[in-house]
């Protein structure tokens, strides 16, 4: 079969290197050139770590990723830490490192075609047996509905220091927003955050100097850090789309929003194991993603409800303090490995304390 995948990201790539794995010729076509790196966290759950070793590409990712136990959440002087269960781990790394490895990976084969700077529409000429894609959230092969949200008016920022690396991925609540802390290498540290736009007081080329002053305050640990760069995002607006016919979405194109959650390279890696089983049964495809989609969009909306500081953001964290087994089940959940209905009502009593 000769396929096209619209879209030289993880999702695109990885969906890539499974087809050509299986024999396929596959041509990938991407806007951009060169590897793809953007504004967002850079964690793999250890669901998406095993997806990474069915590529062949999880020892490479070992060794130039930072790994991570579970997920500890901070707001004020309060700490609650879960973990994932039966010693699994994740994997911070730097996502044009991981782009570049999939990149290589593709190379091998010379069934594969990458065509860069490169934008295909869906009115052009096509000369292929499927098409797939992977080209983002605004995707040109996705069908509009005219449902929009914007979530929570929300602006992305990231850089990266040298920094001891910690243990789990530290995620911190302020009014202003949430601030992530991705563990991607021997002595580098991802520095996420997602801001409130009406509650931080500059923009522009003022937010850099503005969150490094700040990040000063608040994180004086890290304060004599090198920053290695800078990126922004502009506002995070989720437009509810569906697919055309015959066409499989994957990533950020399927429009399943994590802001939160941080599961977005290993939901593209997701995304591509599925589009390899069903390449000829679109349909097939969404209804084996519709179960993970509402897995991380009612994570996400859970977090969302909880954040900002407050006494909402104090409830979740002194709620999961106090069922800390409630929590690593939570994230086991999350990660795929247990069902909503196996938190049981022996973690779930818990978590319905009155506060």
């Amino acid at each position: 079969m000769n396929y096209l995948i619209v879209g030289a990201g993880i999702a695109g790539l990885s969906l890539a290197l499974r087809l050509l794995r299986d024999g396929h010729q596959v041509t990938v076509a991407e806007k951009q050139k060169g590897p793809i790196d953007k504004v967002c966290g850079e964690g793999l759950l250890p669901f998406g770590t095993t997806l990474l070793d069915e590529l062949g590409l999880l020892e490479a990712v070992k060794k130039a990723g930072g790994s991570f136990d579970g997920i500890r959440y901070r707001y004020r002087d309060r700490s609650v830490e879960g973990t994932f269960r039966n010693g699994a781990r994740g994997i911070g790394i730097d996502r044009g490192t991981l782009d570049r490895m999939l990149r290589q990976a593709c190379h091998e084969y010379d069934r594969f075609e990458l065509l860069e700077g490169h934008k295909i529409q869906p009115q052009d000429p096509i000369d292929a047996d499927r098409v797939f894609a992977a080209d983002g959230v605004f995707s040109l092969w996705s069908a509009p509905t005219g449902r929009e949200v914007c979530i929570g008016n929300r602006l992305g920022a990231r850089f990266r220091l040298v920094a001891p690396p910690p243990d789990k991925v530290t995620v911190r609540f302020f009014p202003f927003g949430e601030v992530y802390l991705t563990p991607t290498g021997t002595g580098s540290l991802s520095v996420a955050l997602l801001l409130r736009r009406n509650r931080i007081p500059v923009m522009g080329a003022d937010l850099q100097p503005w969150c490094a002053s700040w990040f000063a305050e608040a994180f004086p640990e890290l304060a004599g850090s090198t920053w290695l760069d800078w990126q922004t995002r502009g506002s995070i607006v989720a437009t509810y789309r569906g697919p055309m016919p015959k066409v499989h979405l994957l990533g950020d194109a399927l429009h399943t929003f994590d802001p939160i959650s941080g599961a977005g390279m290993s939901f593209s890696l997701m995304c591509a194991k599925l589009a390899t089983r069903y390449a000829e049964d679109p349909a097939g495809y969404y209804r084996a993603m519709a179960p993970i989609r509402r897995s991380i969009a009612d994570f996400t909306n859970l977090v969302l409800f909880f954040s900002g500081g407050g006494v909402r953001t104090n409830v979740m964290l002194r709620q999961l303090a106090l069922a800390p087994h409630a929590f690593n089940r939570i994230l086991a959940i999350f990660d795929g490995r247990h069902r909503p209905w196996h938190l049981g009502l022996k973690h779930a009593i818990p978590l319905l304390r009155p506060w």
